[in-house]
């Protein structure tokens, strides 16, 4: 047999047989969102600025230091454009939803910044994790991707800023072949980036709406008025 009729095989069994699973408090609950779209309590931003840090899981420039006592400090890399873009349409319709974002009647900026650590492609891995992982067909081996969204929403309700952290861990072993069309690893990023997108627009709306709210009377004028009015009516 021809070492290519083999390898294909192999390689087509190990991109396939994963299932990746999201973890994080993201999710928010269903009856404060219905609230959050229903009031519109927050004025819009009329622009949504996105980045995207992305930190591999292994950086080209990885192997410049190897050996050195003081190796390079890890740099992030640009992300493809269509996942850039894909981030941007997405925050852009979410925000939109929320009543945070309004191109047109809007005023202000919202700036989102993902941070994403140990991010991979399947090329990536094929030529570290997968060839170093030898027993990845017998006993089963992770890779974990953290994410952190920084939104800061600066417009004419004040201020706000949210930090949500998410995380999503991919599982490779034979027997996952059957999960994969579920759990994809690109769609359960999706998954877990939209369910950000949604958790920091309720986060910044809820801090938003209170930085706006009128303050409300110290609990001491109505004792103070009580007292002035006895002595009134004491003098009389």
């Amino acid at each position: 047999m021809k070492l290519r009729n083999f390898l294909i095989p192999a390689a087509l069994l190990l991109t396939s047989g994963c299932a990746s699973f999201n973890s994080g408090d993201v999710l928010i609950p269903r009856g404060y969102l219905r609230q959050m779209l229903a009031e519109r309590g927050v004025k819009p931003a009329s622009d949504i600025i996105v980045v995207w840090k992305n930190f591999p899981y292994k950086n080209p420039t990885d192997t410049i230091g190897e050996g050195a006592i003081d190796p390079p400090k890890p740099q992030p890399i640009p992300v493809p454009i269509s996942d850039l873009v894909w981030l941007k349409d997405h925050a852009r319709d979410i925000f939109s939803e929320a009543g945070l974002y309004n191109a047109e009647t809007g005023s202000g900026t919202i700036k989102l910044t993902l941070t994403s650590y140990g991010r991979w492609t399947y090329g990536e891995i094929f030529r570290s994790f997968l060839v170093d992982t030898g027993y990845i067909f017998i006993i089963p081996a992770s890779l974990l991707v953290n994410h952190q969204l920084v939104a800061e929403y600066d417009g004419l309700s004040g201020r706000a800023k949210a930090e949500e952290i998410g995380r999503t861990k991919t599982t490779f072993h034979a027997i996952l072949f059957p999960l994969y069309p579920l759990f994809r690893p690109g769609a359960t990023e999706h998954s877990l980036l939209k369910s950000m997108l949604w958790r920091s627009a309720s986060d910044i709306y809820a801090k938003a709406k209170r930085s706006n709210a009128p303050a409300e009377p110290s609990p001491e004028t109505p004792v103070e008025n009580r007292a002035a009015s006895k002595v009134t009516e004491t003098d009389d």
